[in-house]
């Protein structure tokens, strides 16, 4: 059994390859950075480091080779190949592999091959099979158009495994080398596949698979994000420090608690599911050992206060399901706090960015955090402002009710 992975870096290596691999695939990676591509043709195999605050256990991934990126008419020819491949070279690098994309789909319809080419999609943004559609399709003709269509499946992936970004340290003299944590569990949208579905150990595939999207974008990287923002305000490197701090602790964890419920609400998944989940997330947070910072983790602050990114995706689906996301909204102003220096520039970066009007009943609230974390920005204040003004919300919505 073949598997082609187009993206060696560390989600590509660390965690697809992996999961393959332990599956009993051959697993051909595609990239074009040479270095990685000649270690893996000339090893054959690569060390995976599992870290925890216990300790670190090396696993090796065997059955490996590479493919040069550059090199297209190889690409394509491997993806004429297989019938299964994935992708994991980030949202801004997927238009670029799409030309060997097309390449190699030509190349199977030229060569006769009809078996179905599911293609999984291991990017971190909701909608990327349709992204990824349109981008292959609009370089096909109507022919093609129709075996596309009857022969390609675009399956979306939820990527949760965290793989801290790698130093020559960690690396410990080899190229190949990743650091990874243990989870390593992979859903995949069920209904996207074409023809026989593969069945293995830690490859979930699940429907409907919207529920995998948001869980993974407004439990797991919403609260990672709000851990980074608040450490920022602290002034800690780690994330393991932040959510060391019990005040932080507790505004995730809230934070959590809220996109948990609306997520039951919204799926009909049992709330003690998803509350283990958050627990799980939180213990995940604190591995010390990954050595994740809060600078990487809350970098790109305008991308995840979008409207339908990690905040402010999480407090509509909230507000959708008739609670009230307080301490969502408090992620959103302290994401406004580290990007803006005033009330008006953060006002038209709500308005213009998160697409949040004056009319959302969210708006006035998270200003409203806004000036008093500017005011005062130490995190036990932050938490009983945000008690003080669930008080007052309350009270005002029982006074109108009178």
């Amino acid at each position: 059994m073949n598997f082609l992975q187009y993206g060696a870096g560390n989600i590509g290596r660390g965690f697809i390859g992996q999961v393959f691999s332990d599956a009993g695939y051959s697993v051909q990676f595609v990239d074009v950075n040479t270095e990685i591509i000649s270690a893996l043709n000339t090893y054959g195999r690569y060390p995976i480091n599992v870290l925890s605050n216990d300790g670190s256990e090396e696993l090796w991934v065997e059955n490996v080779s590479g493919i040069d990126g550059m090199d297209s008419e190889k690409v394509a020819l491997a993806i004429a190949n297989t019938n299964l491949m994935a992708t994991a070279v980030g949202v801004n690098i997927l238009p670029r592999i799409v030309p060997n994309i097309v390449a190699g789909i030509k190349l199977r319809i030229k060569n006769g091959n009809n078996d179905p080419l599911n293609i999984i999609i291991c990017e971190n943004l909701i909608d990327a099979d349709k992204l990824l559609r349109k981008l292959i399709t609009e370089n096909l003709d109507s022919s093609e158009k129709i075996f596309f269509e009857n022969n390609v499946g675009l399956v979306e992936a939820s990527i949760g495994r965290m793989v801290p970004i790698m130093t020559d340290e960690m690396k410990m003299g080899n190229v190949l080398r990743v650091c990874v944590e243990r989870y390593h569990e992979l859903p995949i949208d069920k209904n996207a596949f074409k023809g026989e579905i593969p069945f293995f150990e830690h490859l979930h595939p699940y429907s409907p698979f919207e529920f995998y999207i948001k869980r993974k974008l407004y439990l797991h990287n919403m609260g990672h994000c709000l851990t980074a923002f608040l450490g920022e305000l602290m002034g800690v490197e780690y994330i393991w420090q932040a959510i060391g701090n019990p005040n932080v602790k507790v505004i995730v964890q809230r934070a959590m608690t809220e996109s948990a419920l609306a997520l039951s609400n919204e799926f009909g998944v049992p709330t003690y599911e998803l509350m283990e989940h958050v627990a799980d997330l939180m213990l995940r947070f604190a591995n010390e050992a990954l050595g994740d910072t809060c600078e990487r983790v809350g970098k790109d602050i305008t991308r995840k206060l979008s409207p339908n990114d990690r905040f402010v995706g999480a407090a509509r689906l909230i507000d959708m399901c008739g609670f009230s996301p307080v301490y969502v909204s408090l992620g959103i102003s302290i994401g406004l706090f580290l990007e803006t220096k005033s009330e008006e520039e953060a006002m038209n970066f709500l308005l213009k960015v998160s697409n949040i009007s004056s009319e959302d009943c969210s708006f006035k609230r998270i200003l409203g955090y806004l000036k008093s974390i500017r005011e005062k920005s130490m995190v036990e204040d932050i938490l009983r402002l945000v008690e003080v003004c669930k008080y007052i919300e309350l009270s005002e919505k029982t006074s109108n009710l009178i």
